[in-house]
């Protein structure tokens, strides 16, 4: 009987030390079957990453408008209404070359700053506007996140006027590159281990403005340009990963070489057929869209940039999934204010 509880006693101790001993993984490995192995021995904090993809579904499930066209803008403006709260995240710089009338000004890379959010008003929906609307596309991913209602100027201030002296960066010439395409999918039956956080986070809110710090920290460009994405399939780079954000059909018309099919909306659901080994480039139309998934991604740890203007700035032939977007010709130049 007291070998019996001898054995016993033997057993239990090597277990508990076993127990442990036993080392714990972050999920940002590589995924073992269809999960990633965490940690289970010890207590689990606020699970930043689960809430920040609810916080996008919130956003990306209940049908988003991503952009207003300067004309309708413009009109609102004119009537003064109060429904909306005109956002400019231009630098002070360019923003003292001229604004539209009302405006406000926080810089792109201090929107998750408290002294900036404290100045947007969550009662109107605000209209962000930046140089060619994709700065201004990933804030708005920022701050809907954050729980305000939040949209933006089609081709930011390229599309309210045709004055590189106002605008302060390059206007869009409205010429794609005329790269081709092709209309053969690519799938994958992948999943990967999402990367790890850089930090651990009470709330959602404080996820949100802290991975958007840890992003701005990094000191990354927030796009790439058409060219620089045809290098990438020409020499068949594979440190990259290529990402069509446009609606099945249209990726079924023509798309880049290599390039997967998600869904803008989709984005949040999907991040673990995304190789966060690899740097992702995200394109859409114009660039908006593709701009909203790609700093939700950042977000989310990935090396993400969006391709500058979408397929506007890749091929303007619609036979092959090009799309006719920008157009210098029909800016209608409307008034700013200094």
């Amino acid at each position: 009987m007291r070998y019996q509880r001898f054995v016993m006693t033997v057993l239990v101790s090597a277990l508990a030390f076993g127990l442990m001993a036993a080392p714990s993984y972050a999920a940002s490995g590589p995924a073992v079957g269809n999960k990633c192995v965490r940690a289970s021995n010890a207590a689990r904090p606020f699970n930043a990453r689960a809430g920040m993809i609810a916080a996008a579904n919130d956003y990306f499930k209940n049908s988003p408008v991503p952009v207003v066209s300067a004309a309708d803008l413009y009109a609102s403006v004119q009537a003064n209404d109060g429904h909306y709260q005109v956002v400019d995240v231009r630098s002070a710089e360019h923003f003292a070359l001229g604004h539209i009338q009302g405006a406000i000004n926080i810089p792109f890379r201090t929107i998750a700053d408290d002294a900036s959010l404290v100045q947007l008003d969550s009662s109107k929906t605000i209209v962000t506007v930046c140089y060619t609307g994709e700065t201004a596309s990933m804030t708005n991913m920022v701050w809907n996140m954050l729980g305000y209602d939040t949209t933006t100027l089609m081709f930011g201030m390229s599309g309210w006027v045709a004055d590189k002296a106002i605008v302060g960066a390059d206007i869009p010439t409205g010429i794609a590159a005329g790269y081709p395409t092709v209309k053969k999918a690519v799938r994958t039956h992948r999943t990967y281990c999402a990367p790890k956080l850089s930090a651990t986070y009470a709330d959602v809110a404080a996820a949100v403005k802290g991975q958007t710090k840890a992003y701005f920290a990094k000191g990354l460009a927030p796009i790439m340009t058409a060219a620089e994405v045809n290098k990438v399939v020409v020499t068949k780079d594979r440190g990259y990963q290529i990402i069509s954000v446009r609606q099945k059909a249209d990726y079924a018309v023509g798309h880049i070489k290599g390039a997967r099919n998600i869904v803008w909306t989709d984005i949040a659901n999907r991040t673990r057929t995304l190789d966060p080994k690899k740097t992702t480039i995200v394109y859409c139309y114009t660039g908006n869209t593709g701009a909203q998934a790609a700093m939700f991604l950042n977000l989310m740890g990935y090396r993400t940039y969006n391709m500058m203007s979408g397929m506007a700035g890749w091929n303007n032939d619609a036979a092959v999934g090009g799309f006719v977007g920008y157009n210098p010709a029909t800016v209608p130049n409307f008034a700013v204010v200094k």
